[in-house]
């Protein structure tokens, strides 16, 4: 069964030092995950990922505070990336409440599925 998330920040890559954007995401909206991959609407981007290479955890660039769901995907050697974290509560819903985790649980759990 699909699990939506809401309130998902979204970024393409780890933000360096040196980025002027002082957000720490670069789209909000909701993520859907469910055994076909993953679907993200926001404001500005739509993806829809399927062919999942690896899901990781963590903090990524220069964001200190928030963890972030990492997801590699597509086809070898150039891979994509797309970040997510629990953007509810100002961020503070991934930091104190557990909900990136909750993400990366739903994500590891499809990624690990076989294909």
């Amino acid at each position: 069964m699909p699990q939506s998330f809401s309130e998902v920040w979204y970024f393409p890559r780890a933000k360096k030092w040196y980025d002027l954007n002082l957000l720490a995401f670069d789209d909000v909206g909701v993520l859907t995950v469910s055994e076909n991959g993953l679907e993200f609407k926001g404001k500005k981007h739509t993806l829809e990922i399927s062919a999942i290479r690896s899901v990781s955890y963590g903090m990524y660039g220069r964001d200190f505070i928030n963890h972030w769901v990492k997801v590699e995907y597509g086809d070898y050697p150039s891979l994509s990336v797309a970040l997510f974290a629990d953007g509810s509560a100002l961020g503070w819903g991934g930091v104190l409440g557990g909900g990136t985790k909750r993400i990366y649980e739903a994500v590891k759990g499809i990624a690990a599925q076989p294909r």
